[in-house]
């Protein structure tokens, strides 16, 4: 049989100690009658992030198959109006970014062309010009892409 050292045999004497004594601790500090003694502490989540909001995609007039992959969203146009039309019949402006006809389209109705009138900004001033449009897209069966245009706020000029 081996024989155990004085060192093993003091080691393990001393883990017993110290394991009862913070048994005893334990005990003292947790004896019944001393719950209300204490501070009570409570768990309050944090509340959750606020959401950031969506990036509206900026794309350039002249990419109509990817504005009109962006129909029923909201999106931001870039590019310089070809040429205002305006149609007599029913008083409202096209902004055409293009010669053709399946080029995107600004419109503005009738409805809406007073609030740009009292800002002064008539739409035969966007001929030319570089712009930014900024609202739902539409894919009209009979028009094309559009955008429809309430508010002047929805057209920046960048030049």
């Amino acid at each position: 049989m081996r024989r155990l050292s004085t060192g093993i045999v003091f080691l393990v004497a001393a883990g017993f100690v110290v394991g009862l004594l913070s048994h005893l601790l334990y005990q003292r500090w947790s004896a019944p009658g001393l719950e209300g003694q204490g501070y009570s502490v409570s768990f309050s989540p944090l509340p959750p992030p606020a959401p950031r909001p969506a990036e509206i995609p900026l794309l350039e007039a002249r990419e109509v198959e990817k504005i009109r992959a962006l129909s029923g969203n909201q999106a931001r146009i870039r590019g310089r109006v070809y040429r205002v039309g305006h149609s007599a019949k029913s008083n409202t402006y096209f902004l055409n970014f293009g010669p053709a006809r399946s080029s995107f389209t600004g419109v503005i109705f009738a409805s809406a062309l007073e609030s740009f009138e009292t800002r002064k900004m008539p739409p035969k001033s966007y001929e030319g010009r570089e712009v930014e449009l900024t609202g739902e897209i539409k894919d009209h069966p009979k028009y094309g892409v559009e955008m429809i245009l309430e508010d002047p706020s929805q057209i920046k000029v960048l030049d």
